[in-house]
C-alpha cells in the first residue's frame, strides 16, 4: 500500500494544481468587426490577434471569431508555463483565416491585347497575386498548363523547356524552339534545372538576340556541376529544362501578370478575360503569419488556416523555441518563389527568395492533425530535439525539383548542428505530390514509422536521377529507424539512362547506423532501397536492412536492382545487416555487382514475384499468400526488430501472415478507414480469410459489424456484432463465406472516453 500511494502523489499533486491553472485563467474573444479598445470579451471582442496576445498571459485562451485576419503577430517576448501554455484557438464551430494577402482596388485599362488589362500600381515589391482565392503567376515562358480543375499544374512536362540535344554547355542553354520567337530575352530571369538536375538556380539570360538559338547564364552555379554525368557523356546538359519570366513579352495567357517597374504599371490576365474590377485580387503583403523568437516557448496554434502566409518559431537552430504546439490547422499557400539558389549576397524580388516556408525551430514540439497544401517550396521544416509529427496530410509541394525543399524536412544534416537536434517522431502521416523529394530526415536516433509516401519526383522531367523519395545521410543519422511506411509512384529521369528513376528510402554517402525495416516500396523508377556506408565502418555504424517488401521497381533500368547496399569499396557495410527481404534483386552496387562482405547477409528471397507471393497487392494486402511457403516462417529473428511471430521464425518480407495487427500507414481520421478488402470490392475470393482496417486517430479499441443484411449492420443489430478488438488490433476473422453473395461490415471506434465513432459501411462480393 506504501508503495502505491509513493507513486500516486504526483498525480494527486497534478489534480489539485490544475484546477488553480483553470481558475486563473482567461478567455480572450477577437473578431474581425471587433475593437482593440474592447474589453476582449465575446459581446466585446478585440479586432486584432497581436492585441489578444498582448494582453495574454500563461493558461490564457485566445478564441478567434470566423474571418479574415490581414496581420502579421509577432508572439514574441512572451511564453506560457508546463501545463499552462498560451493558446490561440478558432472559436468552436468557426473557421478564422490568417491571410498574407492584401486587397489591391486599382483602376483597371484595357489593352490592345486581348484580355489584359492595365493599371497604376506603385508597390515596394511585388511577388504573386491571388484572384479569387487563386494563386495567379507571373508571366512565363513556356506557359504553365492548367489541369481539369482550371488549377496550374506545375507537375506537367509542359511547364518547362526543353532545351536542344545539342549545343548545351555550362553557361549555355540551346533551344531552337525559343529562336523562333523572334525574341530577344537577354536581361529576363531564367529558372534553371541544369546538370545533374539535384537543385534549381535563377540566374538572368545574357547574350541573347532575336532568333539565336543559344543565351547565357553565369556560371557560378557550384562545385558540383559540370561534371560527367552517370551515363559518361562529355556533357551532362543534354536534358536540361528551364523556364523564363520577367519579360512583358511573356505574358499571354489567362492567369498570368507582368509588373512594369520602369512604367509603375501592373498588367493582368484575369481568368475569363473579363476586366479584374469584375473579382477580387489580392497581392502578398506578409510572409509570416505568426513569427515567434527564441524567447517564447509553450505556445498552441489550434484549428487556425494560414492561407498565403506562411510561420517561423525560434529565431535559428543555435537560438530554438520550446514546446510549440500546432493541431487542427490548415496551411495553404504558404510559400512561392522563382528566385533559388541566388549566388551569395543577392536577393528575390519582395518574397521571391528561398527561405519563406513554415518553420519550427524548437524542442519538445508537436505538429499534429493539420493540412499543409501547395507552394513552390517545403511544407515544414522542422528542427530541434524530442519533436513530434503526427498524423499530418502534407501535399503539393517542390514545384521545382530541389533536393533543398522538400515537403517536410526534419533537421538538417549538418556538421554544426550535431548535438541540437534529433530524436523527432514522425507517424501515421500522409505526404504525396513532390516534385522532387517527398521527407528529409536528419541527424540522430529518428523515428520515422506508418507514414504513407507517394507520388514523388513530378517535375523531375530534366532528370534529377540521383533523388529519392524518403532520404537520409551522414554519419549524423546514427539510431535512426525508417519501418512500417509505404513509399510508392516515384519515376524520374529520362530513360533509358541505365541508372535513372528515383529511389523509394535511400541512406546516402556515409550512412551511419541507419536501420531500415518493415518498408513495402513498390512503382518506382530506380532502386526500392539503399543503404550506403562510411569508409571502414566500425561495428556501431552498422547499417541493418530488414524484412522489407520491393517490388515493381527499376522502371528505367535495364539492370533491376531491389535494394542495394553498397559494399564492393572500402569495406562499406562490413558490419551490417541484411536479412529477411522480399527483393527480386540485392546487389552490392549499381549495375548488378554482388554483395561484398557483410555482417548478416541471409534469408532473403531474391525469388520473389509479388503478383504469385502476396495475397493481394492491388487491394494493399501485402501479406504473404498462403501457399507462399518459403515465406511463411522463411525468416531469422533479429534483435530489435523482430515482433511478434505468429510462428516459430518470423515470415520474409514486410507483414506476417497470421497477425493480429495488419499496420496501414498514412494519417488516420476521426472514424475507422481504408478497408481491405476495398469498399465496392468484386470478385473477392471465397477463401478470403480475414479483413483489416486503418484505426481511427486516437481509438482504443474498435467493434466490428458484419452481415449478408445492410440493415443489421446499419442499425448495429446483435446478429452483426462480432467482437471488439483492443489497441491496435485490426484483423478480423472471416466466417465462412458463400459464393456469389454480398457482404455488408462497418468498424465504430471507441475512444478513451468511451465515446463512439460510427464508421461507414463497406461492401463486397464474392465470386
Amino acid at each position: 500500500m506504501k508503495e502505491k500511494m509513493k507513486h500516486a502523489i504526483p498525480l494527486i499533486t497534478a489534480l489539485v494544481l490544475m484546477p488553480l491553472a483553470t481558475l486563473t485563467a482567461a478567455e480572450l474573444f477577437v473578431a474581425t468587426n471587433g475593437s482593440d479598445q474592447a474589453a476582449g470579451t465575446l459581446a466585446a471582442p478585440l479586432q486584432t490577434i497581436q492585441a489578444a496576445f498582448n494582453k495574454a498571459d500563461a493558461g490564457d485562451t485566445i478564441l478567434l471569431r470566423g474571418g479574415i485576419y490581414r496581420e502579421a503577430v509577432a508572439l514574441k517576448n512572451k511564453s506560457g508555463k508546463d501545463r499552462v501554455p498560451i493558446t490561440l484557438k478558432a472559436y468552436p464551430g468557426e473557421k478564422p483565416v490568417l491571410s498574407g494577402l492584401d486587397v489591391l482596388k486599382l483602376e483597371w485599362q484595357a489593352t490592345p491585347q486581348a484580355g489584359v488589362f492595365v493599371a497604376a500600381f506603385d508597390p515596394p515589391t511585388i511577388a504573386q497575386l491571388f484572384f479569387n482565392g487563386k494563386p495567379m503567376l507571373e508571366a512565363r515562358w513556356p506557359n504553365c498548363p492548367v489541369d481539369t480543375n482550371g488549377d496550374w499544374n506545375f507537375f506537367s512536362p509542359d511547364a518547362w523547356a526543353i532545351v536542344d540535344t545539342n549545343g548545351c554547355s555550362y553557361g549555355t542553354i540551346a533551344d531552337s524552339r525559343l529562336a523562333a520567337t523572334g525574341w530577344n530575352v537577354t536581361g529576363a530571369k531564367v529558372l534553371l534545372n541544369v546538370d545533374h538536375q539535384f537543385f534549381c538556380w535563377t540566374r538572368t539570360v545574357q547574350n541573347d538576340s532575336a532568333g539565336a538559338k543559344t543565351f547565357n547564364y553565369d556560371q557560378d552555379l557550384g562545385q558540383g556541376v559540370a561534371k560527367k554525368d552517370e551515363t559518361g557523356a562529355n556533357s551532362p546538359f543534354n536534358d536540361d529544362r528551364y523556364y523564363l519570366f520577367g519579360q512583358r513579352q511573356f505574358l499571354d495567357a489567362p492567369g498570368e501578370w507582368f509588373y512594369d517597374a520602369a512604367a509603375k504599371q501592373l498588367f493582368f490576365y484575369a481568368p475569363g478575360g473579363k476586366s479584374p474590377a469584375a473579382g477580387e485580387l489580392e497581392i502578398k503583403t506578409r510572409n509570416w503569419g505568426f513569427m515567434a523568437d527564441q524567447n517564447s516557448s509553450w505556445l498552441n496554434i489550434d484549428g487556425i488556416t494560414f492561407f498565403g502566409t506562411a510561420f517561423k518559431f525560434g529565431k535559428s537552430y543555435d537560438s530554438k523555441s520550446s514546446h510549440i504546439r500546432l493541431c487542427n490547422s490548415r496551411v495553404l499557400y504558404s510559400s512561392w518563389s522563382e528566385y533559388v539558389s541566388l549566388p551569395k549576397g543577392q536577393t528575390g524580388v519582395g518574397t521571391g527568395t528561398d527561405t519563406i516556408y513554415p518553420t519550427i525551430e524548437a524542442d519538445n514540439s508537436e505538429v499534429v492533425n493539420n493540412t499543409f497544401a501547395f507552394g513552390a517550396l517545403g511544407a515544414l521544416y522542422i528542427d530541434g530535439f524530442d519533436n513530434l509529427v503526427e498524423n499530418n496530410v502534407i501535399h503539393d509541394f517542390c514545384y521545382n525539383s530541389s533536393l533543398a525543399y522538400p515537403p517536410l524536412q526534419v533537421s538538417k544534416a549538418w556538421p554544426s548542428m550535431i548535438g541540437k537536434a534529433g530524436r523527432a517522431t514522425v507517424r501515421w502521416n500522409t505526404i504525396y505530390r513532390s516534385g522532387g523529394v517527398l521527407v528529409h530526415v536528419a541527424q540522430a536516433t529518428n523515428d520515422f514509422y506508418l507514414n504513407d509516401l507517394h507520388d514523388a519526383f513530378l517535375s523531375c522531367y530534366g532528370g534529377n536521377k540521383d533523388t529519392s523519395a524518403l532520404y537520409t545521410y551522414n554519419v549524423f543519422c546514427s539510431g535512426t529507424r525508417l519501418h512500417h511506411n509505404w513509399v510508392h509512384g516515384g519515376y524520374s529521369g529520362t530513360p533509358p539512362l541505365p541508372w535513372g528513376g528515383g529511389l523509394g528510402i535511400r541512406g546516402d554517402d556515409k550512412t551511419c547506423g541507419l536501420t531500415v525495416d518493415h518498408n513495402v516500396t513498390w512503382n518506382l523508377g530506380a532502386a526500392g532501397i539503399e543503404i550506403k556506408s562510411a569508409d571502414n565502418p566500425t561495428p556501431e555504424q552498422a547499417n541493418r536492412c530488414v524484412n522489407n517488401t520491393v517490388f515493381n521497381h527499376s522502371a528505367y533500368n535495364p539492370i533491376k536492382s531491389a535494394i542495394m547496399m553498397p559494399s564492393i569499396k572500402n569495406n562499406w557495410n562490413l558490419h551490417s545487416t541484411v536479412a529477411n527481404n522480399l527483393a527480386d534483386s540485392i546487389y552490392g552496387w549499381w549495375f548488378a555487382m554482388p554483395v561484398g562482405k557483410m555482417k548478416q547477409f541471409s534469408n532473403n528471397d531474391t525469388n520473389f514475384n509479388a503478383a504469385r507471393d502476396l495475397v493481394g497487392p492491388a487491394w494493399y494486402d501485402f501479406r504473404p499468400a498462403a501457399g507462399a511457403t518459403t515465406i511463411i516462417g522463411g525468416g531469422v529473428a533479429v534483435e530489435g526488430i523482430t515482433g511478434n511471430l505468429a510462428g516459430k521464425a518470423p515470415d520474409i518480407g514486410a507483414y506476417e501472415r497470421g497477425d493480429s495487427v495488419y499496420w496501414l500507414p498514412g494519417q488516420r481520421l476521426e472514424k475507422a478507414s481504408y478497408p481491405i478488402v476495398p469498399d465496392l470490392a468484386k470478385a473477392v475470393p471465397a477463401d478470403r480469410d480475414v479483413l483489416m482496417w486503418k484505426p481511427a486517430y486516437r481509438a482504443v479499441a474498435h467493434t466490428v459489424y458484419f452481415s449478408t443484411t445492410k440493415a443489421e449492420v446499419q442499425n448495429a443489430a446483435k446478429e452483426a456484432r462480432q467482437k471488439t478488438f483492443h489497441g491496435e488490433e485490426n484483423v478480423f476473422p472471416l466466417p465462412k463465406l458463400a459464393g456469389g453473395q454480398t457482404y455488408f461490415w462497418r468498424v465504430d471506434a471507441i475512444l478513451p472516453d468511451q465515446s463512439v465513432v460510427q464508421g461507414d459501411i463497406w461492401t463486397f462480393t464474392t465470386q
